[in-house]
């Protein structure tokens, strides 16, 4: 099972993003964002599990933007 980074464009996106994703049972949580990644938001969503494309299309009909998707080994 990968983990993947999600990162947004700023922090209400972000919870935007954690309440849709729970909401429709997706195992997400909110971390914060290595500065190695990105330095735009502090927080970003850490995606449990194999469904990357099924949270993209998610967060897609639910109109939140995804800035990047880093795979996650910590």
């Amino acid at each position: 099972m990968g983990k993947r980074l999600l990162t947004f464009v700023n922090t209400h996106t972000v919870i935007k993003a954690e309440r849709a994703l729970r909401m429709l049972g997706f195992d997400v949580e909110v971390v914060s964002t290595p500065k190695e990644i990105s330095s735009e938001c502090g927080m970003s969503l850490l995606l449990k599990g194999d469904q990357l494309q099924e949270v993209l299309d998610a967060l897609r009909r639910e109109g939140v933007g995804v800035v990047g998707v880093y795979e996650w080994s910590q």
